[in-house]
């Protein structure tokens, strides 16, 4: 296998990658290279992610719309149940 140096990394970013490895049970060389790989094979590593993000406020969105729309038809309802009581209270007025 060919061998690649890393040169410039935050100490903090390192402890974090070896933190990640160990929690894994895998050398930080064996949890560096399995994302490397992940990330050339993948012809857009943030594609998926970014379509699931997408498809989930897709759903939001629309189950949003849904709520406006019933409570749209809601306050119709109520605001007809208030004329009607309107309605009613001033013909008993004249009564």
């Amino acid at each position: 296998m060919a061998e690649m140096k890393v040169r410039g990394i935050d100490p903090a970013i390192k402890k974090k990658i070896n933190s990640m490895a160990k929690q894994k049970n895998m050398s930080e060389n064996a949890f560096v290279c399995a994302h490397l790989e992940r990330i050339a094979l993948q012809e857009n590593v943030f594609q998926e992610e970014k379509n699931r993000i997408k498809e989930t406020l897709l759903i939001h969105a629309n189950a949003f719309a849904a709520f406006a729309k019933s409570n749209e038809e809601l306050q119709q309802k109520v605001g007809a149940m208030e004329n009607l009581l309107i309605k009613i209270i001033s013909e008993e007025g004249e009564l």
